[in-house]
């Protein structure tokens, strides 16, 4: 038997190991955070992390942003490299923004406070 879970927005009963419920598409609890690691990443992964965050098909993404850059005259890559900068590579990771802050720490000797992460295993 499959372990399910309640919703903690509506209380339909989901899939244990689901991330968003299907019903009204809230973010569970202990869902692994957005990152741009993992299967189907090309150029830099923003793209899968959007679909996995949206639950929608990357080709689909994909597609949305190369009409976005048309759309907007290519104002939207300005978007992309904005999500690339604040998502970090791996779901454990650090963020780019983060490690050149972390550098910058180090290097002015002010100590920066790193983001508290809990392990669920």
């Amino acid at each position: 038997m499959e372990e399910t879970k309640q919703c903690v927005a509506c209380r339909m009963d989901i899939r244990g190991d689901a991330s968003k419920c299907p019903h009204c598409r809230e973010r569970q609890g202990g869902a692994e955070p957005m990152h741009r690691g993992g299967p189907g990443r090309v150029v830099a992964g923003v793209c899968t992390a959007l679909a996995r965050l949206l639950s929608l098909d990357v080709a689909l993404v994909r597609v949305a942003f190369v009409l976005a850059l048309v759309v907007t005259g290519g104002t939207a890559l300005g978007f992309y490299l904005l999500l690339w900068v604040l998502t970090p590579a791996s779901a454990l990771g650090r963020a780019p923004v983060q490690r050149v802050m972390g550098w910058v720490g180090r290097v002015a000797n002010t100590p920066v406070e790193e983001p508290r992460m809990e392990r669920r295993v």
